[in-house]
């Protein structure tokens, strides 16, 4: 079968283009020479269908109109040269290429300030996992290690987990290094107490303002609880309602009102919060807090309509999660 389609292809395109010679007026020539030459595409293309990969036979009219296609464009070298395309790749043997990859050692994790463009960055899931799931000691404590890259309440997260490790090797790391977390704070405290026993500081209300914000990020950080935690955030509301009595700082009213949220004062909060917006403060650091507030009240309405004014702006990440789920 396939001999005698071959054979008449070479025919049909020796006669169209034997009757480019004919005695003929131009016009009929041309036009005989066409209809002959398209024909023997037609047989050519019938024959090249078959030797087409499979993921090309699916596509059975597009592949024998482009077969088609460049036949009728070159007259007889355009199927000796589909023919030649199709047929040497199938009889030459498949060149051997070089794998495009190479096999690497799984890198440790890094527990010493890298550059950060030439690493990988671990989070704070992965490192968890590596905590729960690493036989060897060594690969635990390299993850506590590792978790100095994170920032300071995911780190303190991870630390807190380690501290219920089987080995006391972890287990004295992460103690220690939550140690050294919360001396750092303390000591800040401390000092910034120091300075406000000086009756002629010139700039109270800044010291003021940093010993707050020293006492909330020991409770919001978790390195207290408890009563601790309560003896922090009692400390941190005093200092900013102080600091909101005397100079209205949009910065001091959001402050006092997560503190306040944290103290479970969810009325004293949403006033807060309502003075923050009312002296300037950007809606979108707000709204989130409000959403808060309306869900512990349960006015679930609320939630929805504070989480809606947040699309206006640019959310923060953690938002966006928040309003994929309630809107």
């Amino acid at each position: 079968m396939n001999a005698w389609l071959i054979s008449l292809g070479l025919a049909l395109e020796a006669g169209s283009i034997a009757s480019l010679f004919a005695d003929l007026p131009p016009a009929i020539a041309f036009l005989t020479f066409l209809s002959i030459h398209a024909l023997a595409c037609l047989v050519f293309t019938l024959l090249s269908l078959p030797l087409l990969p499979a993921s090309y036979r699916r596509k059975g009219f597009q592949a024998a109109l482009l077969l088609f296609t460049l036949q009728f464009a070159i007259p007889v070298i355009g199927s000796i040269g589909v023919f030649a395309g199709m047929l040497l790749p199938l009889h030459l043997p498949r060149s051997e290429h070089n794998t495009p990859w190479q096999e690497t050692a799984i890198p440790d994790l890094p527990f010493s300030p890298v550059d950060m463009s030439q690493q990988m960055i671990f989070s704070e899931g992965g490192l968890r996992e590596v905590l729960r799931e690493a036989h060897a000691p060594e690969r635990r404590l390299k993850a506590l290690l590792a978790s100095r890259q994170l920032i300071d309440r995911e780190a303190i997260n991870i630390l807190q987990e380690a501290l219920k490790d089987p080995s006391d090797d972890v287990r004295l790391l992460a103690y220690s290094m939550l140690e050294q977390q919360e001396k750092r704070l303390a000591s800040r405290a401390q000092s910034l107490q120091k300075l406000l026993e000086q009756q002629q500081h010139p700039d109270r209300n800044r010291l003021k303002r940093r010993l707050a914000h020293t006492w909330w990020e020991m409770a919001y950080l978790g390195l207290a609880q408890g009563g601790l935690r309560q003896y922090y955030l009692e400390n941190a509301r005093t200092i900013l309602a102080e600091l909101t009595g005397a100079i209205s700082q949009h910065n001091d009213w959001r402050l006092l009102g997560r503190v306040e949220l944290a103290l479970n004062h969810t009325t004293a909060a949403s006033r807060a919060f309502e003075a923050a917006l009312a002296n300037g403060a950007p809606p979108e650091l707000i709204f989130p807090y409000q959403a808060e507030i309306a869900f512990l009240a349960r006015d679930y309405r609320k939630v929805r309509f504070h989480l809606a004014n947040c699309s206006r702006f640019r959310p923060a990440p953690v938002v966006k999660n928040l309003m994929e789920g309630w809107l």
